[in-house]
């Protein structure tokens, strides 16, 4: 019982900011996320087989460490979205000098976010 009130205290103080349709575009939105210096987490990850059964949205979410970064988290989150939408031209990484793909918002290499860049 203690072990499911803990659980439950910890997604209090962890704000959600995402509810995935699958574990990719969850973990793409962490990864995002940790590229941009929050910590995130995925819940559900093991519960992608009850899909069918359960709306996807209410199995798979992303949450953040800490709720003073949602604002942040969330324009993160709708830059990269909105990204995916529209492609867009490889960009140069001011930090390494790597080329890499439109479609990454954070360097290959170094970490170093796109809009750094």
């Amino acid at each position: 019982m203690a072990a499911l009130e803990a659980a439950s205290h910890e997604k209090q103080l962890m704000p959600q900011v995402y509810r995935a349709a699958n574990i990719i575009d969850a973990q793409l939105v962490m990864d995002e996320l940790q590229a941009g210096g929050i910590q995130a987490r995925i819940s559900g990850r093991y519960l992608s087989g009850a899909i069918g059964e359960l709306p996807p949205g209410d199995v798979i979410a992303v949450w953040i460490d800490c709720d003073q970064h949602v604002a942040r988290a969330r324009a993160l989150i709708e830059d990269f979205e909105m990204s995916r939408l529209k492609p867009r031209p490889d960009w140069l990484c001011r930090t390494c000098d790597e080329i890499v793909g439109g479609e990454f918002g954070a360097c290959w290499n170094c970490g170093a976010h796109a809009l750094a860049n």
